[in-house]
């Protein structure tokens, strides 16, 4: 079984304010929901073209793929760069997940830049968290796979802005069937509810990664 210790490397709820990348990353969320949020009426000429000369800085000092996966994998922090969790990763929302009895838990803020309408967040991004929250609930219980299938029903639209608790269980394991399920709430509302089925690798854990790494390439 994979201790609370363990587990915790494949979450990235931590605190980052020392973090230069962190911080840049929190800055390039802020940006994206300004930009959301100005429309098309606002004239944008100047910024666009200060983001567009900080964009090509930021390709310029890009390592080769093979060398950002040797330092994830050196790090052992993989989650740092999750499109979940990820707190190096601009995308993200992100969510704080942590390891809890039996499974995870956690929250999350979605924002302007997250909605499919105004206020309401969209369904994918729902669907993406939830995969994390089953997965990470099989990572505590020592049993990490791959995704095979999700089953999600929405309860109720997901609204953005507000925070919201996640919170996913550890159900069974089938031979290398592993299922879990977890939940998203706004205070006591059920929001949205998940199963999912998961494959374990034969080759133990290593092997949801491994594959991965053998196509990387420069992108």
């Amino acid at each position: 079984m994979t201790s609370t210790a363990d587990a915790d490397r494949f979450f990235d709820g931590a605190d980052h304010d020392d973090d230069p990348i962190a911080r840049a990353v929190e800055s390039v969320r802020r940006v994206t929901a300004g930009l959301v949020r100005a429309g098309h009426r606002a004239d944008l000429s100047e910024i666009a073209g200060r983001i567009h000369a900080l964009a090509d800085d930021l390709e310029a000092r890009v390592p080769s793929a093979h060398d950002r996966m040797e330092s994830m994998d050196r790090e052992g922090r993989g989650s740092l760069y999750s499109p979940v969790v990820g707190s190096h990763n601009a995308i993200a929302p992100p969510v704080a997940m942590r390891a809890a009895e039996g499974g995870a838990e956690g929250s999350v803020t979605f924002s302007v830049a997250h909605e499919r309408a105004p206020g309401v967040v969209h369904e994918g991004l729902v669907a993406m968290l939830l995969d994390a929250a089953l997965a990470n609930a099989n990572v505590v219980a020592g049993v990490a796979g791959m995704t095979a299938q999700l089953t999600i029903r929405f309860h109720q639209p997901v609204p953005s802005g507000q925070e919201l608790t996640i919170r996913s269980h550890h159900d069974r394991i089938d031979g290398r069937k592993v299922y879990s399920r977890s939940e998203v709430r706004l205070g006591d509302e059920m929001l949205v509810s998940s199963e999912g089925l998961f494959i374990s690798p034969r080759n133990g854990s290593d092997g949801l990664f491994i594959s991965s790494r053998n196509r990387m390439t420069d992108v």
